[in-house]
């Protein structure tokens, strides 16, 4: 390569991926318009949280400039967009970010550039891209690509270095890859699907709808199993080998979709049916059926401890939306904790989210035991590994 690589973006999918991709031996320089994610990894500090991630950097740290300047960009032959899109309160999405990112970017942008976006993007935004690119630098030579990213929260470093497939969204999917980014994504070792931009980025929601139909399968039989006396956890196994639905399958009953990637997509793709004129009834009912998940946990607690206990102390053991993270965006914990406010005193703990992550009608402990004494009952709200077996001495 004539170059280092250069990633725009130090959010969550930046970071994890720059790290990754210097990983195989390549020079990286990772630029971001926020001087706070370039100046703490400059310092050698990881602002997000995945497993594995603090020894991957520790390990290709001297092989990775970070920089508040897009000019850093000028010596890429390779350029990766790797902004997350953030969501708002409703789900929604704005690309706003990856555009002043790219803006920014532009002008020092050499002749003959591969760009890759790898940002969460709705159908028809790689190609617009395009348009954008020419009308503003007429004279520059580049290749666009639209590349999938699948990587999941508390697994990221796993799912970026050995992902299953790679889909690669292109203006003309028949046309030879460009050649530095084949090469990198070559070292990857698995097979490569290239397709229109519009085939990938809808294949991106596309996956994450599927995930959102299993979560709200497994909920709603495991609510059913309650029901009738049945036992999700006998039938879980018996479920999983059939071929149909296989062993990965996020058929795990749990509290609801959380985290904002999932409800993006279902919100991105329930709006595009709207605006397509396509019955979109299957996402509605999903979207809707989500919203109420969380209210499990309160009808429980009406069953079994208000009744008796008008005004209980409840421990919640997770605060994070999921195992592995230290992200709380639409934390089922953070929902339910927020809704006990004035019924209940909550004393909560979480192995990586602190008092100072979150702004909660409760008490945030130091230690996990803490939150159990005097308590009337236990909450644990997420899924961390550690809470499955209690520990002997608790």
């Amino acid at each position: 390569m004539s170059g280092p690589t250069g990633f725009l973006g130090l959010s969550h999918l930046g970071i994890v991926s720059s790290v990754g991709w210097a990983s195989f031996g390549e020079a990286v320089v990772a630029v971001d318009l926020d001087r706070g994610p370039v100046d703490r990894l400059g310092r050698g500090e990881l602002p997000v949280h995945e497993p594995a991630l603090d020894a991957l950097f520790a390990r290709v740290r001297g092989s990775m400039t970070f920089s508040t300047d897009p000019a850093a960009l000028g010596a890429c032959p390779l350029v990766i967009v790797a902004r997350d899109v953030p969501t708002d309160a409703a789900n929604t999405s704005d690309p706003a970010v990856v555009l002043e990112a790219i803006d920014a970017a532009l002008p020092h942008l050499r002749q003959d550039v591969t760009l890759a976006v790898m940002s969460q993007v709705p159908p028809g935004f790689t190609r617009r891209l395009a348009a954008r690119i020419r009308a503003r630098r007429p004279e520059l030579r580049f290749q666009l690509y639209y590349w999938i990213e699948t990587l999941i929260f508390g697994n990221a470093v796993e799912r970026y270095l050995r992902p299953e497939r790679l889909m690669l969204g292109c203006a003309d999917p028949t046309a030879p890859l460009a050649p530095l980014l084949e090469a990198g994504l070559r070292r990857f070792g698995c097979p490569i699907f290239p397709m229109r931009y519009e085939s990938a980025e809808l294949t991106k929601t596309a996956i994450n709808l599927y995930l959102c139909a299993a979560v709200t399968y497994a909920n709603t039989l495991a609510d059913l199993c309650e029901a009738v006396g049945a036992d999700w956890q006998e039938m879980e196994p018996a479920l999983r080998l059939d071929k149909r639905i296989g062993p990965a399958a996020y058929i795990r009953p749990g509290l609801g979709i959380a985290g904002g990637n999932l409800e993006r997509d279902m919100i991105s793709l329930r709006d595009l049916c709207r605006a397509s004129a396509v019955d979109g009834a299957f996402i509605e009912t999903m979207v809707d059926y989500n919203v109420r998940r969380h209210w499990w946990v309160h009808r429980k607690l009406e069953e079994h401890v208000f009744p008796t206990t008008p005004a209980p102390t409840i421990a919640v053991w997770g605060l994070a939306y999921k195992k592995n993270t230290r992200s709380t965006k639409n934390s089922m914990s953070l929902r339910v904790i927020g809704e006990l406010k004035g019924r209940a005193d909550v004393r909560a703990w979480d192995p990586v989210v602190g008092a100072s992550d979150v702004g909660v009608p409760a008490k945030i402990v130091a230690h996990r035991d803490e939150a159990l004494v005097a308590a009337d009952c236990l909450l644990i709200l997420t899924d961390w590994d550690e809470f499955a077996v209690p520990r002997p001495e608790a």
